[in-house]
Order: structure tokens, then C-alpha cells, then sequence
């Protein structure tokens, strides 16, 4: 189970006929009405968005602000992303929102819309309205029902994703679940307006729990577990005009989770490493993908300049290239780190591929390169990099994927 693993939710899949394989495309997850529930969500900031996006950051400023009650439902399509259509855009987005309301008994407002697939289409509005009816007829709790949903929502994906945590406290167990879709067009950059506005095919993660939480506590942890797990990933450095990840909590565990307990401590790191799986899911079925790799960078002047450069070897194509080949080309991924826009002394930085260190104080180890123990570090599915560039107290690490033919292959053809 996933996402009616926690109490109070219910989910359903079905086909509409958006996509061109004739697979379930639509899914729908419904919350029982809760006075102890909680909403949180974070958007992509890219400026060119779907209808989705500009919807759901109304709906969280409303929110966050006592204007708007906890959404009852969220309504995900794929095979059309509704971005680039403009007002009508908008206003289909709306039509999908008021339909589920009317059957699930609450405000349109109450609806969270959220589309996948092909950019500057219109929605197909009619064929999806026409399937809302079943769809909510069909609702249900348990493992067939959340195995439909995750795979109702992929598009390029080989593999449905999900996770699922529980966190037993002295006041009884505390639900987590989530699915989430992702191999192409990955690079989320999402926001984290509770804290300040920051830059930024699809990632999307609906996240459940039956938490007695605040909106506000949940806002603000969904930000800080998305910061450390799907903001560091990359597939091809290209954020998604629909990127979002959503969380509704129920309430109905009666666990409440408030900052400062045990309860809370225990409830954020269940949280968070979930976000942490599930953003290396996506990013392990990336497209074309054969292996991942980490990049670890510490030594910075601060943790940002960190990221910035773990990010830039992350998105470097040739590093991609090599790490596709097994190829434990130093020279890529250090020159890369150079392209960062941070500064840092060459002298002093070293790089180590799996246990070897490869690069020392600015001067390639060659003897490094027969070591057996590189060749089976290059050879796993998994990919380590270390890269120390001082002695600073800035570290941050980012997960990408090699960069195979297939990944052109998928691309080149995608709208055709």
C-alpha cells in the first residue's frame, strides 16, 4: 500500500483516453472529511507553467492564510500537461475541479488539479469528465488500489513508484504514504514560500499521512524534506512547467505531531527519508538511464557554493557520457566543478571515485587508473564521487544518471 496506507484516504484509477497507449491515465485520491486535517504543497519555479500550477499556488496562499479550507481530493491526469493554453487553460482545469467536487461533496476550490505529458495542448476536458463519475464510484483502500494509481500517472516512466512509513509513538502509529512519477524532464527546482521565494516529462509526489498536524508545520517540513531530496536530483537539468509535490494529512491516526516533541522528531525523519526514496526512484528511472551517480562536494565556503557545484558536475553531459562508459574520467568532472561559478583553490582540491582517489592536490594520481578497485566502482549501478575543494564548512551532494543513446532515442520522438 501507499497512499491509503494512512488512514482516511481512499484512491482510484482509469482511462480516459489521453494517452496514445490507451493506458489508465487519470487518478483520483480522496480525503474523509477531517476537522484535524492539513494541506502542504511546492511548485516548480520555472516561469513558463501548467494550468495546475498557477491553480495550486492560489490555493496555497489561500491556505496558509485561513482562506481556504483542506482540500478533499486530488485529481492527477497524464498524457496532457494543460501548459501553454492560457485562459482556457485555466478555466478547463476548473471544470475538472467542480466536477469532483460535485461528486465528492465539497467546494471546487477543495480540488487540487495536477497534469503530466504533452505541452500546449488543450485538455481533453470532456473525455475526462466523462470517466470522473466512475472514477469516484470505484474508490477504495488497499494494494490493487494504489498499485492502479502510481501507474496511472506515468508517462516516459518504466516503473510505477511509491513508499510508505509508519512511526510508532506513545500515542499510537503514525501513517505515511506517497506516489510519485519522474524519468524525464527532472531537475526540480520547487519553491518554499513558507520560508522565502527562492529560483527554482514531469515530477510529481502526492504524499498522505493521518497525521494530526498543522498546515503551517507541514509546509514547512515538506519544504525542508524536498530541499534535501527531490531539489537534488537531475535526469537532464530541466525543470518541468508542472512539477509539484502535494500532501494532505488527515488527521485520523489522533497522533499529534507538534514541533518540539518526540513525536515530531520522529514523524520528520520518517518524512523526509521517504522523500528521500522516492526522489531516488525517479531518478534511478531515468530515461535511458543504466546507472546513477552521486556527487559529494565538501570543503566549500558555504553549503550553497557546494551545491552549485555538485549540480554543475551532476548536468555536465561529458560526465554524464563517461559515467555511461564506466569511463573514471577525472578530467570531466573536476573541469566541470571549475564551470560552477565558485571559487576555490585547485591546489588543495582532490576527487576520489569510489575508494580511489583519483585526483590529488591538483594533480592527477596515475597510478589510480589500474587500480581494480576503480574499475568496479565505475562499473556499479551506483556511481560515488567524492570531491573535496578546501577546508571549508560548506558540503552538499546531488544524484543524477548516466546519459545513454536511449535517453536520445526517447526524446527525439517524444511528440511524434
Amino acid at each position: 500500500m501507499s497512499v491509503t496506507y494512512p488512514l482516511g484516504f481512499k484512491v482510484a484509477a482509469g482511462t480516459a483516453g489521453l494517452k496514445p497507449s490507451g493506458k489508465s491515465d487519470l487518478m483520483l485520491i480522496v480525503r474523509d472529511p477531517s476537522a484535524a486535517s492539513a494541506f502542504a504543497a511546492v511548485f516548480t519555479a520555472n516561469q513558463i507553467v501548467g494550468a495546475p500550477i498557477t491553480i495550486g499556488r492560489e490555493q496555497r496562499f489561500k491556505h496558509l492564510r485561513g482562506q481556504l479550507r483542506t482540500p478533499r481530493a486530488i485529481l492527477v491526469n497524464a498524457g496532457n500537461s494543460n501548459a501553454a493554453t492560457g485562459e482556457k487553460g485555466i478555466a478547463d482545469a476548473r471544470a475538472c475541479m467542480e466536477a469532483v467536487a460535485g461528486l465528492v461533496k465539497c467546494a471546487g476550490e477543495e480540488v487540487v488539479v495536477s497534469s503530466t505529458g504533452i505541452i500546449g495542448r488543450p485538455l481533453p476536458v470532456d473525455k475526462i469528465l466523462a470517466k470522473l463519475s466512475e472514477l469516484a464510484g470505484s474508490l477504495a483502500r488497499g494494494d490493487d488500489a494504489d498499485a492502479s494509481a502510481a501507474a496511472a500517472i506515468m508517462t516516459t516512466d518504466l516503473v510505477p513508484k511509491a513508499a510508505r512509513r509508519e512511526i510508532a509513538t506513545g500515542e499510537g502509529k503514525v501513517r505515511i504514504g506517497a506516489v510519485a512519477k519522474g524519468s524525464g524532464m527532472v531537475a526540480p527546482r520547487l519553491d518554499s514560500p513558507a520560508h522565502a521565494p527562492t529560483p527554482s516529462a514531469t515530477m510529481l509526489a502526492f504524499i498522505t499521512t493521518d497525521a494530526s498536524i498543522g498546515s503551517r508545520d507541514l509546509q514547512l517540513l515538506l519544504e525542508d524534506a524536498c530541499s534535501g531530496s527531490f531539489n537534488r536530483i537531475s535526469v537532464d537539468n530541466h525543470p518541468s512547467c508542472s512539477d509539484m509535490v502535494v500532501c494532505l494529512a488527515s488527521g485520523k491516526s489522533g497522533v499529534r505531531v507538534e514541533k518540539g516533541t518526540a513525536e515530531w522528531t520522529a514523524f520528520a525523519d520518517a518524512f523526509i527519508d521517504l522523500c528521500r526514496e522516492l526522489s531516488e526512484l525517479v531518478v534511478t528511472d531515468g530515461e535511458g538511464a543504466t546507472r546513477v551517480f552521486r556527487v559529494s562536494v565538501k570543503g566549500a565556503a558555504s553549503d550553497t557554493d557546494a551545491e552549485r557545484i555538485a549540480r554543475e558536475v551532476v548536468n555536465s553531459p561529458l560526465v554524464k557520457c563517461a559515467i555511461h562508459g564506466r569511463d573514471p574520467n577525472w578530467g570531466r568532472i573536476v573541469t566541470a566543478a571549475g564551470n560552477a561559478g565558485v571559487r576555490f583553490d585547485p591546489s588543495i582540491t582532490s576527487l576520489a571515485i569510489g575508494s580511489v582517489e583519483v585526483y590529488h592536490a591538483g594533480i592527477p594520481v596515475v597510478a589510480a587508473l589500474g587500480d581494480p578497485r576503480l574499475a568496479e566502482a565505475m562499473a556499479g549501478k551506483r556511481v560515488e564521487c567524492l570531491l573535496t575543494v578546501g577546508s571549508g564548512p560548506g558540503s552538499s551532494w546531488m544524484l543524477g544518471c548516466d546519459l545513454s543513446k536511449d535517453y536520445v532515442a526517447i526524446n527525439a520522438d517524444y511528440t511524434t
